[in-house]
């Protein structure tokens, strides 16, 4: 009898040491977890302190309201800084069409055998899109608008044109999408042949412009692209580190996935990209900054 006493009264100590050992290891471990926590804060704070110093690009983007450059500071003998001086020693190109003031795109689709096609014309002056539907309909299958044997769809594939002006608010090409719902409607910038709208509930993608809306839109890429380069060598001469590549240029591509076509340079991203730049620029060289930047916003 003792020494079954003895046994057990040795199994509940064993008991014992082991709930205290767990006990132990579980407090050991919550505080490991818990510093581990307050590092990840710390080093979090210490990366908002330091990040209030610079440009975020990200930060940037998603920001409720569009950061727009001060002016220089006025001074009695200040002028205009010249090309040259805002590093565009070629200057900048020349407006083919000037007077242009409706950019056209195509767009299409088939439904139900039919062929429709669309027309949006962007006025540049009061922004409004004119929406042209139904301004030609290719019926594919014929056999089932003429044929007996067939349900009857003409009601369905006949012609019916109608034109409509609005404000187009959603982009949902590339990233644009929460980018353009922060804007008051889209703009020219958003427009170039491959981007996706929504057009009345339906996604609709510019197939082609016309021959001045290509014009137009090589011309701005062109400009746009002069300035970025310009932004990005005078913040070379003030910084080391390399370009962030977010700013580096997107090759455009045509619908089938080929080379470069005419009027599908994405100038938003580019005007996103100057902006950051010369916001960049803006603590070394802020009339410089101020100058590209109010280039870069002109048609």
């Amino acid at each position: 009898m003792d020494s079954v006493r003895q046994r057990e009264e040795a199994q509940a100590k064993a008991a014992t040491r082991i709930a205290a050992m767990h006990r132990g290891n579980a407090q050991r471990q919550q505080l490991a977890d818990e510093r581990t926590a307050a590092t990840k804060m710390q080093a979090i704070q210490r990366g908002r302190v330091a990040r209030r110093g610079r440009f975020v690009l990200a930060e940037q983007q998603h920001a409720s309201q569009r950061l727009t450059l001060p002016p220089p500071m006025p001074a009695a003998s200040s002028r205009p800084l010249t090309y040259r001086q805002l590093g565009l020693a070629k200057g900048l190109p020349r407006n083919p069409v000037p007077d242009l003031r409706f950019l056209t795109f195509q767009s299409w689709w088939t439904e139900m055998g039919t062929k429709r096609y669309v027309e949006l014309c962007f006025d540049l002056e009061s922004e409004l899109f004119q929406v042209v539907l139904d301004k030609h309909v290719n019926v594919l299958d014929r056999q089932t608008v003429y044929s007996a044997n067939y349900e009857s769809l003409a009601a369905v594939t006949i012609k019916d044109t109608k034109v409509m002006s609005m404000h187009l608010h959603e982009k949902l090409s590339g990233n644009q999408h929460a980018e353009s719902l922060r804007r008051p409607h889209l703009e020219c910038w958003d427009l170039h042949v491959g981007c996706r709208l929504n057009v009345l509930g339906r996604p609709t993608t510019l197939m082609q412009c016309n021959l001045v809306t290509g014009q137009w839109l090589e011309y701005h890429a062109e400009r746009l692209s002069r300035i970025k380069t310009a932004l990005e060598e005078s913040l070379k001469k003030y910084e080391t580190v390399p370009m962030a590549a977010a700013f580096a240029s997107q090759k455009g591509k045509t619908l089938g996935g080929a080379a470069k076509g005419k009027g599908t340079t994405d100038l938003r991203t580019t005007m996103n990209q100057i902006e950051a730049l010369a916001l960049q620029l803006q603590r070394y060289r802020p009339a410089a900054a101020a100058g590209l930047g109010q280039l870069a916003e002109q048609r």
